[in-house]
């Protein structure tokens, strides 16, 4: 069972929509931040986004 998590996790990972997720996330938690951050808040998000559309496999169409 455990297995199965582990693989069910790992191939959730290699998905760029995954990544957008958790970069979007991320990105909501700067509204508990101060406004003169949020700045960086916004540039960290599109980062994020920029880095998981490097290194997310592109899907093949069958």
């Amino acid at each position: 069972m455990k297995d199965v998590i582990v693989n069910y996790v790992i191939d959730r990972l290699r998905e760029f929509s995954t990544w957008r997720g958790i970069a979007a996330l991320a990105a909501t938690g700067g509204v508990l931040v101060a406004p003169e951050q949020l700045d960086a808040v916004y540039k960290t998000f599109i980062a994020v986004l920029g880095l998981a559309a490097v290194f997310a496999p592109s899907r093949k169409e069958v």
